[in-house]
């Protein structure tokens, strides 16, 4: 699944095994090594009756406990297979992780108008059980924290190989958020200078590593295109990841921190993320609250199935068609 598109081979990936019971955690663990994609998820049956489905989520070398595009991904999977049946209007489905349930809302249209998908190029199209348009998946997260970051404007862009005026000049400050893992925020003035960026990623893993977060997320308000908020790119060398080209977390936590400072009101935005500029994922954020209590927020957006494949497990081999 190409996740935060409806473009095949943009966005950010995910593999999804949608028929996994039966499985042993030793075989998702080798499946999600052979696809080597960030995160690969499993969808068995519910071990309570609260959920309509369990999710897995592996990476090629461990098991995590959640993820959020590549929930998104997984539900969009699911609903193009007519497994979580939708309505007209909001569909509420709770889904089974390591981490509790998680209540997912899915945005669909029993409209069946002619030529809606061109109309509504950000809609996706179902056929099947789910015959219809989905307009979005959405996916509640809340910040834990947030503090300002004592780091001085030129040590950090002095690592990212920027001049400091790039992020000085937009009169916001540097921020640390929580929503999980601890993220360093970076107000940048054009999309010119994320644009071009390509930093050293050692230097930028140990730069983190003394400030005491696991990702940086550079961003500014001068997008790409005019529907959208901002333009970001998120790089988290120290988690084994070198650039992730679309981001819920991050999209929560820029958003959050620019309806604080008062820069935007709640409501619905749009942000780009990513380096492929011809690939760009499109993450929703809908702000509940503004101000200071500015805290939580709706994120996710929609998926596309890009590469199908059958796997066949037998003996303890895994093989794939």
């Amino acid at each position: 699944m190409d996740v935060f598109t409806t473009k095949p081979f943009s966005g950010n990936s995910a593999g999804v095994i949608t028929h996994a019971d039966g499985l042993t955690v030793e075989a998702m663990q080798r499946i999600a090594g052979e696809i080597n994609l960030s995160e690969s998820t499993f969808v068995t049956m519910p071990e309570s009756g609260d959920s309509l489905f369990r999710v897995r989520f592996f990476t090629p070398s461990t098991e995590y406990d959640l993820s959020g595009h590549a929930l998104i991904g997984t539900c969009f999977a699911l609903a193009e297979e007519g497994r979580i049946p939708l309505k007209d209007g909001r569909t509420t489905v709770s889904v089974e992780t390591n981490v509790g349930n998680i209540p997912v809302d899915f945005f669909f249209s029993e409209d069946k108008s002619p030529g809606k998908t061109e109309k509504n190029v950000d809609r996706a199209r179902l056929t099947g059980r789910n015959s219809g348009y989905l307009d979005k998946i959405m996916m509640f997260q809340t910040i834990l924290d947030h503090y300002e970051a004592e780091t001085e404007i030129s040590t950090i862009a002095g690592t990212l190989g920027i001049d400091p005026g790039a992020i000085s000049r937009t009169g916001l400050p540097l921020e640390i958020v929580s929503s999980g893992l601890k993220q360093l925020l970076v107000p940048i003035d054009q999309n010119d200078t994320l644009k071009d960026l390509n930093p050293d990623m050692i230097k930028l893993k140990l730069m983190n590593d003394r400030i005491g977060v696991q990702t940086i997320d550079l961003f500014t308000l001068d997008a790409l295109d005019q529907d959208c908020l901002t333009y970001s790119r998120h790089f988290s060398p120290g988690q084994g990841m070198w650039e992730d080209p679309g981001s819920g977390s991050a999209a929560v936590s820029i958003a959050t921190y620019l309806a604080r400072h008062g820069v935007i009101s709640a409501g619905s935005h749009i942000m780009q993320q990513g380096k492929d500029l011809d690939a760009l994922s499109r993450v929703l954020v809908d702000i509940l609250n503004e101000g200071e209590n500015t805290d939580s927020a709706w994120v996710g957006g929609l998926a596309v199935t890009s590469i199908r494949r059958r796997l066949s497990v037998d003996a303890g081999q895994v093989l794939i068609d």
